[in-house]
């Protein structure tokens, strides 16, 4: 029997479980999913981030590591999640699981931190792809590659990537108070005037005065117009409702609007 093999060591082995840290992450997972506990899920974490950072980098450009570190502390959420969410009995892989919820969390940031007009999903998947092929080929040809060459380098097709590209050139928002335009000390929102805004002011405006009116009905009046024109009840179940007769209805639908039409039109409202 060695030194190691003393009976007070083998009593020390058998007395402590082994550590968590050397379970594989099906025994992790099983393990977190009975017990919940902070050091199981802390196992788990550390044992898949190299995962979290593969995507990353499919995700960013790598040469830019301060977003490459935002978007591992995303993924990161997203792995938490997957390892929150999964049921080990499923029988599916928790790399596919947690590499979906990872990826998905990687997404989300990315359009979220984007432009403010909203970009299509494919081509904010794209862009990354397009800045790495732009910049691997402009070191060879020794110029900017055009979008058919970038296009094969990538495997897409000419006319994603010249949107991409224009995407890209198109950089950020203005702000409509910008003052730098042709015209000195006029903003931008001065040359932006939609014609059809008045009709729309009109609308609202219109809106506000019916609905005033309405207010000002004597309450069988503003009762009937609400039925009918509110809640789009027919003339037969306004009937139903008021417990009268479907002529009754009518005549009363047709001295409520005379009533509304008078308001409208007097001089309260000039």
């Amino acid at each position: 029997m060695g030194a190691t093999d003393r009976p007070g060591a083998v009593a020390a082995r058998a007395a402590s479980p082994p550590s968590i840290a050397d379970a594989g992450g099906p025994d992790l997972l099983a393990a977190f999913r009975r017990s919940r506990e902070p050091q199981v899920l802390e196992a788990l974490v550390k044992l898949h981030l190299p995962l979290v950072r593969r995507i990353a980098s499919a995700h960013s450009d790598r040469n830019d590591s301060e977003a490459l570190d935002d978007l591992c502390q995303v993924g990161a959420i997203g792995l938490l999640r997957a390892i929150d969410r999964f049921d080990p009995g499923l029988g599916r892989p928790f790399e596919a699981y947690a590499g979906a919820c990872i990826a998905g969390e990687m997404r989300h940031f990315l359009r979220d931190l984007g432009q403010i007009v909203r970009v299509p999903r494919e081509l904010q998947e794209l862009r990354p792809q397009v800045i790495r092929a732009t910049a691997r080929l402009s070191q060879g040809l020794h110029r900017a590659p055009r979008a058919e060459e970038i296009a094969a380098e990538i495997g897409a097709t000419a006319d994603k990537v010249a949107e991409v590209l224009e995407l890209i050139e198109a950089g950020g928002t203005v702000s409509l108070d910008d003052e730098s335009g042709a015209e000195p000390g006029k903003a931008l929102k001065h040359h932006l005037v939609d014609k059809r805004y008045r009709s729309f002011q009109l609308a609202t405006e219109d809106r506000i005065m019916l609905g005033q009116a309405v207010a000002r009905l004597k309450d069988v009046s503003r009762e009937v117009i609400e039925f009918a024109f509110y809640e789009d009840l027919t003339q037969t179940e306004i009937a139903k409702k008021l417990g009268i007769s479907q002529m009754q209805v009518s005549r009363r639908v047709r001295a409520a609007l005379g009533e509304l039409w008078k308001l409208l039109n007097s001089p309260l409202w000039g």
